[in-house]
């Protein structure tokens, strides 16, 4: 059976790269820029989900509009900013989830096969309901009502504290413009190289760490003095010495928020080297943990191949032979070898 999806977007750009996203993953797909085309097309063909974006194409009138007349059919809602009171808002008005711009591509599929499964959920309900006695639906009901409301609690605290990542990964790049981008780019092609590391077999909840980690590796950069961060001429031993603090910084800095405690040992360790010259403690091998080998690769190539205060970006030919010669000393042969062979390093999602 066909599945086929409606992404409606004001933006042709938008709704281009979602269409060839959701055609490669084997959806048939159709679009509308504004909600009196939404209402045509709904009446024309029957979805499995609807895409919707919130602000100018009027989403929250479309959302409420489908949840009247097609009471099954999930609805995803995107938007170009972070707002938690527009998020509880859609998601009260019965949205299965709420994605920002720009859309990161796993994050999307895994939303749309969740909302799928989510529609087949609600229409198998309503063939039970019918068949079940007063008393028996009633008590469904209520159950189903209360794992709703879970679901919704545990999406807003997901949410709350993806924020709080970002809004504490955008305090960095605030204080150290130079590295704006950096973190997310990191994140991202770890994100990558840890999909790679198939025999780890990681969990959704590892990869979400990762993530954190990445975004957050160089958090203690805040406790750095900004007259060394923008430096332009080489620094002295001493203030070399400050640098290398950030890394314990950042573990001081996030250690309060129980919540980020997995990501500790990745902010901490990802200036570790692979032979053990590393720092900040002097691990070598297995001794440092495997996501902040990870992270290590990607964070050295990202910083090579931008601009910094103190030299102009390297080509990547050039940042990737600095990569090759590090394998064994200053990296995991393992990730450089995924990095370098898979063209990690060519990879940017939408």
């Amino acid at each position: 059976m066909e599945k086929r999806i409606l992404i409606i977007d004001d933006d042709d750009n938008v709704r281009k790269i979602l269409q060839v996203q959701l055609e490669k993953a084997g959806y048939i797909t159709n679009e509308a820029k504004d909600a009196e085309a939404t209402y045509k097309i709904l009446e024309e063909y029957l979805f499995e989900v609807v895409i919707c974006d919130i602000k100018n194409v009027g989403g929250i009138k479309i959302l409420e509009y489908i949840k009247e007349k097609y009471e099954t059919l999930p609805v995803i809602m995107l938007t170009g900013y972070v707002d938690i009171n527009t998020a509880v808002e859609v998601m009260k008005k019965g949205a299965v989830d709420y994605l920002t711009k720009p859309i990161k591509k796993d994050e999307f599929l895994i939303s749309l096969e969740r909302a799928i499964q989510h529609k087949k959920l609600l229409e198998e309900e309503e063939e039970v309901r019918k068949t079940m006695s007063r008393e028996f639906e009633e008590a469904v009901k209520e159950s189903i009502e209360r794992a709703s409301e879970l679901e919704q609690a545990y999406y807003y605290l997901k949410q709350a504290n993806f924020d709080m990542v970002k809004a504490l990964s955008g305090a960095i790049e605030a204080k150290d413009p130079f590295t704006k981008g950096h973190s997310y780019r990191v994140s991202q092609l770890s994100l990558e190289i840890a999909r790679k590391l198939t025999f780890l077999n990681l969990s959704g909840e590892q990869l979400e760490i990762l993530e954190r980690g990445a975004l957050l590796h160089d958090i203690g950069k805040i406790g750095v003095k900004d007259a060394i961060l923008n430096k332009t001429s080489r620094l002295t031993g001493k203030e070399y010495s400050h640098v290398k603090r950030h890394p314990v910084i950042g573990e001081e800095i996030i250690r309060p928020i129980e919540i980020f405690h997995p990501a500790l040992p990745l902010i901490r360790s990802h200036h570790e080297y692979f032979n053990g010259g590393g720092y900040p403690d002097g691990l070598k091998g297995r001794e440092i943990s495997i996501f902040a080998r990870v992270i290590a690769v990607p964070d050295a190539f990202d910083a090579m191949t931008s601009d910094r205060p103190y030299r102009k970006a390297l080509t990547v030919e050039d940042a990737l032979s600095e990569i090759k010669r590090g394998r064994g000393s200053q990296f995991d042969p393992q990730i450089v070898d995924i990095f370098i062979g898979d063209n990690i390093y060519d990879r940017y999602m939408i």
